[in-house]
């Protein structure tokens, strides 16, 4: 019987775990990667959308002066 503590069919150290790994179960040794990568872009994202003060940012960076007669005026809220 072969498993992890005997390495004899797969061969010794990491190598021979991932050998075993893929033989046994090659779904989740080729989607790990992949599921490690893009929770690691989630956390990059997370990261940058609180760094960049997330929802709380600026509507307009420009300022739009209105004279008091404007028609538009009336649409303005505070």
């Amino acid at each position: 019987m072969n498993s992890i503590l005997n390495p004899n069919k797969y061969g010794p150290g990491i190598k021979g775990i991932i050998r075993q790994g893929m033989h046994e179960i090659p779904l989740i040794m080729l989607g790990a990667p992949f599921a490690i990568f893009g929770s690691g872009l989630i956390l990059w994202q997370t990261y940058k959308y609180h760094k960049n003060d997330g929802v709380n940012r600026k509507y307009k960076l420009k300022y739009t002066l209105y004279r008091p007669d404007d028609p538009r005026v009336k649409f303005i809220r505070d």
